[in-house]
């Protein structure tokens, strides 16, 4: 496994509510927690959002093995987030509904993580929300920001990850040049559902779904 900076890395998950991203979060955490990587969890979510529930809110009913903060306003999250890293750690930060106001979480957590991974469940409609996300990325650039690098992340698909809207999904976003991530998340895995597993104990077994995508995370972040 590579060895993380002493100063750690920052991963940020976005996409639409509902697409899988607390859940991501929360499984892979515990998944780290698991294998001994250092990890905690803030919570980027913005007051109001009618999700299925948020990071947080995840740790406070269950024990999922890592810390989870609730983020500053944004014009602190990036500070706050280097400072809770762990040394030779990562930070996950989770947020809510896709949403690109000028001024809003979104942008602030783009600015300061080194890796964002993009929840996105493949179908048309979805992947005409993702165009949204490169507007936000030109505006950025507009204020001489960077963008972080991207990942596509494709979650609730079906069991047979060859299925035609899958497949289409992939292969559409990679010939526009997007990079997708090996793993992807199934709607059911074999103990359960990851869409109704909201509260519940994360499932941190080695070879399952959600421990391949922390292993994939890892080896994104280190490049």
């Amino acid at each position: 496994m590579a060895r993380l900076p002493a100063e750690g890395k920052r991963i940020g998950i976005i996409g639409k509510g509902g697409s899988g991203k607390s859940t991501a979060w929360a499984h892979v955490l515990a998944y780290y927690a698991s294998i001994g990587v250092p990890a905690i969890g803030q919570d980027a979510d913005e007051p109001g959002e009618k999700e299925k529930g948020s990071l947080l809110t995840w740790s406070e009913k269950v024990d999922i093995g890592a810390p989870v903060y609730r983020a500053p306003a944004a014009p602190r999250i990036g500070e706050e987030a280097r400072r809770l890293t762990p040394p030779h750690g990562l930070c996950l930060i989770d947020t809510g509904a896709w949403d690109r106001r000028s001024g809003n979480t979104h942008f602030a957590v783009l600015a300061n993580i080194d890796l964002c991974v993009f929840a996105l469940p493949p179908t048309p409609m979805e992947m005409e929300r993702a165009g949204s996300v490169l507007r936000a990325y030109k505006q950025m650039r507009d204020f001489g920001l960077t963008p972080p690098r991207t990942v596509f992340l494709l979650t609730l698909v079906n069991p047979n990850p060859n299925t035609a809207s899958t497949k289409e999904t992939r292969d559409d976003l990679v010939a526009d040049n997007f990079q997708v991530l090996t793993t992807t998340i199934p709607r059911k895995d074999g103990r359960g559902s990851y869409a109704q597993s909201f509260g519940t104990k994360p499932d941190v077994r080695p070879g399952s779904p959600m421990a391949r995508l922390g292993d994939e995370l890892l080896r994104e972040v280190t490049r």
